[in-house]
């Protein structure tokens, strides 16, 4: 009983650090003036994972919906602004 409060206590963490993280990281992006496609994925996707883990309280099943939706768009952001700056990965191409 303890280990799994303990389990969805680290992965709740882990989740709000993730999605914290890459708001910050997409707010400062777009405050230097980097307006581009794979910033406003970040943002969004950012934005929409934060408010699913507010949301996980009242409704969990479109929560999680919400969550892989924005998961989905934050790593596409990522995949774009790298493919884009010309630093992507040689295993991803």
């Amino acid at each position: 009983m303890f280990f799994s409060i303990l389990l969805s206590f680290f992965a709740a963490f882990f989740a709000l650090a993730f999605a914290l993280l890459h708001l910050l990281a997409s707010l400062s992006e777009v405050k230097k003036g980097n307006h581009t496609l794979g910033n406003t994925f970040l943002l969004i996707g950012s934005s929409l994972a934060t408010l699913s883990l507010i949301l996980y309280f009242f409704l969990p099943i479109v929560a999680l919906v919400l969550w892989l939706i924005s998961c989905c768009l934050i790593c596409y952001g990522a995949y774009w602004n790298g493919k884009h700056k010309g630093n992507l990965h040689p295993a991803t191409t």
